[in-house]
């Protein structure tokens, strides 16, 4: 009895022994591994010598841009004359209505002091002063037109450039004469032709396109040594109706030689 007493006592003993070790260990936690396996990224190389063209869209452009039409050459305040001759008299000068007309559309384009359908008309068509206007108003669409103030000898030059612009818009032939240039003693006036008129005198047409003519590029009037006298206002001024009756531009077109020097012309 006492050493199997003895014996349990013992075993107890190194029982308490051990369970004391266990718990004062400090030993740490074992915490469990995660193992991640990254993806391998894969790049295709270029071939060498490749160029990536990439587009791109102007500036200020959108990419469904649509190019508008082309303008038109032809003035906007062009417009067809109307086919209307019948005979107007405005103050003693008899007009056709289609000159009149013309000059109707002149005047609204002008919006100046000078009433060019009215007191500033100083002579009209179908009218024969001998060889004062070289025959230009024996037939129809000729009329000269005064610059100056009503009831006055004021010469208005600040209106004379917008008013003849307005009448070659208007589709006459136009000019300026200063004084004594047509003869010794002449009143200076604009001089002008309907363009197209059917009634034109020979001498009307050939300001229009003979060899000193508007169309020409010169002054209408008789050449001086054999030189006609340049337009001072710049060139005709050209409407598709003006086409459509068979006129154009005659001015001479120089063609240029390895020198860039002008060695003829192109001419009608």
């Amino acid at each position: 009895m006492k050493i199997s007493k003895l014996f349990k006592m013992a075993f107890l003993g190194i029982s308490f022994l051990l369970l004391l070790a266990g718990c004062g260990s400090n030993s740490p936690a074992v915490e469990p591994t995660i193992s991640l396996t990254s993806p391998t990224l894969t790049l295709e190389s270029k071939p060498e010598n490749t160029v990536e063209i990439i587009p791109t869209i102007p500036e200020n452009r959108s990419p469904t841009h649509t190019p508008g039409p082309t303008p038109s050459l032809e003035p906007a305040e062009c417009r067809t004359p109307p086919d209307d001759y019948a005979l107007i008299n405005i103050d003693g000068n008899w007009l056709n209505q289609r000159t009149l007309s013309m000059l109707e559309h002149a005047q609204s384009l002008y919006q100046g002091e000078i009433e060019i359908t009215g007191y500033a008309i100083t002579q009209g068509s179908f009218n024969d002063n001998g060889a004062a206007s070289f025959g230009t108003h024996l037939g129809g669409g000729a009329v000269d037109l005064s610059v100056m103030r009503t009831h006055t000898y004021t010469v208005l030059y600040d209106e004379i450039p917008e008013l003849l612009q307005a009448l070659r818009l208007a589709g006459f032939a136009a000019w300026l004469r200063e004084p004594d240039e047509v003869y010794p003693g002449s009143a200076i006036h604009i001089h002008a032709i309907a363009i197209g008129d059917r009634d034109l005198s020979e001498a009307a047409q050939a300001q229009l396109t003979g060899d000193a003519g508007y169309f020409r590029g010169f002054s209408g009037l008789p050449p001086v040594n054999g030189t006609p006298t340049p337009d001072r206002y710049g060139g005709p001024v050209i409407c598709q109706w003006m086409r459509d009756a068979g006129y154009r531009d005659l001015r001479p077109t120089p063609v240029y030689d390895d020198q860039d020097l002008p060695k003829k012309c192109l001419c009608d």
